[in-house]
């Protein structure tokens, strides 16, 4: 009888069918110091190569990195952001190594590394002039190395919940539709209930600040995590979605207009916290490894030449593995390893499993744009997106892998 009574208590109450899950968080300052200036360039705005914007002075907030260690059972997921436009190959394969150096308790094949794309934070890839002195590029592999491993360290189990809400961005193609959603998790200490973390998803460019900007910033950003931190503990990390072809539509490109939209995005985000609602279940962590021909000359150039930091085979095919995450039945979360436009986006995010879902973009990788190939080349007036893409076929196969994996 009491074997029986054991056997009740233990189906009747879901949290004991499983280990807790547990995370950890850590913030570095990025930004270069005053000396590493002047070797540094933002990144983000012109074709490669050109409007250069390097030897910037000026800060009006501190570029970050951070990071999130989870991990459940035997399962580990790790994410670092930069406050960059985009991580490239050969830095990121360089962190990964300095991780396993230092530690054999992160899993480096779980450790996701991505940028949250501000325009106003340096360029770490290459193209608008680089990440500047190598002293400073062994000094973010280091910091990169450390956080991780401290946000390890630091790991606690928690209470995971989940709400969506909605903002007002546009789709800067001219198309009606867009990804207008925010996915949030917010993580609280399992015993004493207080905040440990939230983590941000949404689609929109970081491009309030324009090209003719010269203070470091994470745009808009920077006001969105400083609010809900200052409103409800913890720490915050943002991360971009399906933001090819998102933006906040605003002819204001300045701080005081940035502040204001990041505020918004904040106040939105607190709100939806009211109806937020229990996320329970294991973690399991699978891999989608995709591989695809670049066959834009202007890319291939600029690889060849030294410029562009992502890594070719001898058929000048990239390779990268994508991230597929679940917590439970209800949430679920993509890495991309670029920038994928709404029409190709969106199709996937509702094949994901679950009631809340959080698509992961320029995670990875940073291989441009992502586009579908009946809508290339077709935008009247408008062909950046073509001219950073891989080509025209690389969005219709990155989704029919990961379609075919998710199902």
């Amino acid at each position: 009888m009491k074997t029986l009574s054991f056997i009740f208590v233990f189906l009747c109450i879901p949290q004991f069918a499983f280990a807790a899950l547990k995370i950890g968080v850590w913030k570095e300052n990025i930004t270069p110091t005053l000396s590493e200036r002047s070797t540094s360039c933002m990144g983000g705005y012109g074709l490669p190569l050109t409007n250069p914007r390097c030897g910037i002075t000026d800060a009006h907030d501190y570029l970050s990195l951070r990071a999130l260690f989870m991990a459940n059972n035997d399962t580990q997921f790790s994410l670092l952001v930069f406050d960059t436009t985009g991580v490239g190959d050969a830095l990121i394969n360089d962190i990964r190594q300095r991780v396993s150096m230092l530690t054999n308790k992160v899993d480096v094949d779980n450790l996701i590394i991505a940028a949250t794309h501000t325009h106003a934070g340096l360029d770490y890839q290459g193209i608008w002039g680089g990440i500047g002195s190598s002293e400073y590029r062994s000094r973010i592999i280091d910091i990169a190395a450390r956080a991780v491993i401290q946000a390890q360290s630091t790991a606690q189990g928690v209470k995971i919940f989940a709400a969506q809400t909605h903002v007002p961005v546009s789709n800067r193609r001219g198309w009606g539709i867009v990804d207008d959603s925010v996915t949030t998790l917010f993580f609280d200490n399992r015993k004493n209930d207080q905040p440990i973390a939230t983590l941000v998803n949404l689609s929109a460019h970081p491009t309030i600040l324009d090209g003719n900007n010269i203070q470091y910033s994470s745009d808009f950003i920077d006001s969105l995590r400083t609010n809900i931190e200052r409103e409800r503990g913890g720490m915050v990390i943002f991360v971009n979605g399906i933001l090819g072809d998102a933006q906040f539509s605003t002819t204001e490109r300045t701080i005081e207009k940035a502040n204001e939209i990041g505020k918004l995005v904040a106040n939105t985000i607190l709100e939806s916290e009211k109806a937020k609602q229990r996320v329970m279940g294991t973690l399991n962590v699978s891999t989608i490894t995709f591989t695809h021909p670049v066959s834009n000359t202007a890319i291939l150039q600029l690889q060849q030449s030294g410029a562009l930091d992502i890594n070719l085979d001898d058929k000048n095919q990239i390779s990268v593995d994508l991230k597929y995450v679940q917590i439970g039945r209800y949430t679920s979360l993509l890495t991309f390893p670029g920038e994928a436009l709404t029409r190709l986006g969106l199709p996937i995010k509702y094949n994901m499993r679950g009631k809340y879902h959080l698509f992961i973009g320029l995670a990875n990788a940073s291989y441009g744009y992502f586009i579908p190939s009946d809508e290339f080349g077709q935008i009247p007036g408008r062909n950046t997106e073509e001219r950073f893409s891989m080509g025209k076929y690389a969005g219709d196969e990155i989704k029919r892998v990961i379609d075919s994996s998710i199902k």
